[in-house]
């Protein structure tokens, strides 16, 4: 079994890369990774013809445009990455007959109410990173091809830029810190979505090998539990002088959804994980960032 990933230098591909090297990866299964830069996305004949190349069992698409308020001006750019990249990509998968697994964004749902989403919920993006991300969505699901699309939320690594790296920096530099209180979601530890990801993946292609349907579709998968972005950093920062604000009080040129929460039922029920809380994982990401500052390695 050989899996294509796309995205080897981001947070999730990263994790991946990682993950291949454990004893959790299945013997006989290969990773081969190919960063951005040996694909070169604004050449769609290339990356087939690469892809082609590699003749893979299975596609692993980690690649993502995520820089949400630079999407608003970025927007071409943006939409190849997240949009027309993936569904280039499922095409392929339908012609080779292979899967697509696919990561999608909380930022595809409008964030009202209090309620977590669910899967069957309209696409109602605020911003244009969260139309591109429906974008790609729409475009896998169109193909026809067997796919997983795992939608997750605010993810963060000992590795690469995320909201945990970022409160640790300006930590050293502010007394004290005004995070925004009125933005809920679910924190995602990268390393934890790779591992529930290749539980998926390994149930759903057992399943497709016992002469069941391969279970396509959209799966949101998160660490389990929800948060506002000013209580994510006072875990972070036990002690930490964090004071509340509201998100009109820090504005921003892409409009951010108030409710990122995402419900796991359909994850679970499928494929029978539960994702543990993300105050476990964030612990085991502090830990991991205070070895490699003791090792002397920086991203």
């Amino acid at each position: 079994m050989k899996i294509l990933l796309l995205g080897s230098n981001g947070q999730l591909g990263r994790a991946f890369v990682e993950l291949s090297k454990s004893d959790a990866f299945p013997i006989g299964w290969v990773l081969a990774a190919l960063d951005r830069s040996e694909l070169d996305y604004s050449q769609p004949k290339t990356i087939e013809t690469r892809v082609r190349l590699e003749k893979p069992d299975l596609f692993l698409n980690c690649a993502a445009y995520t820089a949400v308020d630079r999407a608003e001006t970025e927007r071409d750019l943006a939409e190849l990455v997240n949009g027309r990249v993936p569904t280039l990509l499922a095409r392929m998968a339908k012609d080779l007959r292979i899967p697509l697994i696919h990561y999608s964004s909380d930022y595809v749902y409008s964030g009202e109410g209090e309620a977590p989403h669910l899967e069957s919920e309209p696409h109602a993006p605020l911003n244009h990173y969260g139309f591109t991300k429906a974008m790609g969505d729409a475009g896998i699901q169109d193909s026809g091809c067997d796919h997983l699309i795992f939608r997750t939320s605010w993810v963060f690594s000992p590795t690469g830029k995320n909201f945990v790296k970022t409160m640790l920096k300006v930590s050293k530099e502010h007394s004290e810190l005004r995070i925004v209180n009125d933005q809920v979601g679910a924190p995602t530890y990268a390393p934890d979505l790779a591992k529930y990801s290749l539980h998926a993946i390994m149930r759903a292609l057992e399943m497709k090998a016992t002469g069941n349907a391969f279970p396509s579709g959209i799966y949101h998968l998160t660490n389990a539990g929800a948060v506002s972005w000013s209580g994510f950093a006072a875990e972070i920062l036990p002690g930490k002088t964090i004071l509340g604000i509201s998100t009109e009080q820090y504005p921003t040129p892409a409009k951010r959804p108030r409710n990122s929460r995402l419900d796991l039922d359909k994850f679970q029920s499928t494929f029978g994980i539960e994702p543990r809380p993300w105050t476990e994982a964030l612990k085991d990401c502090l830990r991991a960032l205070k070895l490699r500052e003791e090792a002397g390695l920086h991203d």
